[in-house]
């Protein structure tokens, strides 16, 4: 088994001194292993999609222009 040591603020572990029959190690450890569960079920829809970076710069464009047109309906009706 290897160590892992990380640094959290002295606010947090004020607030986790608070509950002593908690076993804080347990606890990151299970949401060490959850957030990796999620990344690998992306990892796998990824790995079988054809959605390439050229794609999603132009998605990620017609979300922009979009938003804009909206922004600039609201603004222009603001006026009125």
């Amino acid at each position: 088994m290897t160590d892992i040591k990380f640094a959290i603020s002295e606010e947090l572990r004020e607030r986790m001194k608070k509950y002593p029959e908690i076993i804080w190690e347990k606890v990151a450890k299970s949401a060490i292993e959850k957030f990796l569960e999620k990344l690998e079920v992306a990892d796998k829809i990824a790995s079988k999609s054809s959605f390439t970076m050229e794609d999603s710069d132009k998605l990620g464009d017609e979300i922009k222009q979009k938003m804009w047109e909206r922004h600039k309906f609201y603004l222009e009706n603001l006026k009125k």
